[in-house]
């Protein structure tokens, strides 16, 4: 909205106005996935953080075992064949190349049916072959995976049609956002059971589950998920020769888009009585991959008094501000949030402030520092990287339409004996821990 410029009078004057832990080779039967900003943009003051969930032992009780890890995959690829028998029909349809064979077209609608059919059993068997322990610490995600499996088979009976091309063509987005809905719902409870599902993804050394905390960002409580996946660098082992190992952490900044404005706010609001007046009114994070995108709505004033007359002359204005928020590596091998201005919608006075002056640098500086405070600090994600871990690179993603999320992708080195005795202890306590909820 422009802002608009008016005169008032204040004491006879006119006043113009207008964002597994090692020690050596020993490995501690603990992950702490807490997460600590990484340097960079400046995180604010007062940040803390609280660890909400039990830990290590909910983690281990809920993970997947081997059988069920190959049992899910196994799922997840029956699930994309459906997929690409449903997007092979479809594409019939629209091209109508079976419209003159009837047979052949409710041949095809048939496959993709038996194929959707598959997909949704297998996944309520799976559910079903859960331990005590894993029915009540994934209760909640197994939930939204059934719901998005009932959802799907009601969308499922489109394909039931007389295999009408109008009929059809009006309801193939929502069968698409219901198979959708339903692999997302895969791949939630994927991340809760620590099993990694991307196809022709490397091999897995380790997973470490999706955690929740909670963090303090400028006196506003927000709740971060991070996960993160080990891999192996290379399948080629040299006995005494430690190893390289990928490490990949995701922080979901869902609840920090949810309450940036509240955040900006605290950052930028003050009430000078001779000096400078900030309101933040409204902002949203939201993603634009590569980047993310930030849009800032602000009251501005500017108070000058004067001693010798005892008058106080104000200026004022609201401005629309667009930012960038770009993610990288810098030269020293941290992370970076920075932000940059890369459109505002103000009076002439305010624009200049803004573009050029004090007020932009400042509003700035507290977007990249309100999204750097949630980033996760790998050392933090996976301890065992300890001094080791190297950052490689970092990005922005949108897990689901209007998310954000935060990528850091680094290198750790790990001995072969330190690499297989903490795949045997977070096997053995897998174990121990799901035959004790037992």
């Amino acid at each position: 909205m422009m802002g608009s410029i008016r005169w008032v009078r204040l004491s006879g004057t006119f006043v113009l106005g207008a964002g597994l832990l090692l020690s050596g080779n020993r490995l501690l039967a603990q992950i702490s996935v807490g997460a600590a900003p990484v340097s960079g943009a400046g995180a604010p003051s007062g940040i803390d953080e609280k660890d909400e969930l039990s830990g290590f032992h909910r983690a281990i009780a809920v993970q997947a075992t081997s059988e069920q890890i190959a049992q899910f995959r196994e799922v997840v690829r029956k699930t994309e064949a459906a997929r690409r028998e449903l997007e092979q029909f479809v594409s019939d349809v629209d091209s109508r190349s079976s419209a003159k064979n009837g047979d052949d077209w409710s041949a095809r609608a048939a496959a993709a049916r038996q194929a959707l059919d598959v997909a949704r059993t297998e996944t309520g068997t799976f559910l079903n072959g859960f331990s005590l322990a894993q029915k009540t610490g994934l209760k909640e995600p197994a939930a939204k995976l059934m719901k998005a499996e009932s959802e799907l088979g009601e969308q499922e009976k489109l394909l039931d049609a007389q295999y009408d091309a109008a009929r059809i063509t009006g309801g193939e987005e929502g069968l698409r956002k219901a198979l959708g809905n339903f692999r997302n719902g895969q791949n939630d409870l994927a991340a809760e059971m620590g099993i990694v599902i991307s196809v022709g993804a490397p091999q897995v050394a380790f997973s470490v589950p999706a955690r929740k905390s909670s963090r303090t960002i400028s006196g506003q409580a927000v709740a971060i998920t991070t996960s993160a996946v080990i891999t192996r660098a290379s399948e080629i082992v040299v006995p005494g020769v430690e190893g390289v190992y990928k490490v990949e952490a995701t922080t979901d900044l869902a609840d920090l888009q949810a309450n940036i404005g509240v955040i900006l706010a605290a950052m930028m609001n003050k009430e000078e009585r001779c000096g400078e007046r900030i309101r933040v009114k409204e902002a949203d994070l939201t993603p634009e991959i590569p980047l993310g995108a930030a849009l800032v709505r602000l009251h501005y004033e500017r108070w000058l008094c004067s001693a010798a007359y005892g008058n106080r002359e104000m200026t004022e204005g609201n401005a629309t501000v667009d930012l960038k928020v770009t993610a990288e590596v810098g030269a020293d091998g941290r992370v970076l949030i920075s932000s940059e201005i890369v459109h505002v919608e103000a009076e002439r006075f305010l624009a200049d402030l803004l573009k050029s002056g004090t007020l932009g640098d400042g509003l700035r500086e507290n977007m990249s520092s309100a999204v750097m405070a949630a980033v996760a600090n790998l050392k933090t994600v996976v301890p065992a990287a300890g001094d080791s871990v190297t950052v490689r690179s970092v990005r922005f993603a949108s897990p689901r339409e209007g998310e954000l999320s935060v990528v850091v992708g680094g290198e750790m080195r790990m001995s072969e004996a330190q690499a297989k005795e903490m795949e045997r202890l977070a096997t053995a306590g897998t174990v121990a821990e799901r035959s004790k909820a037992q």
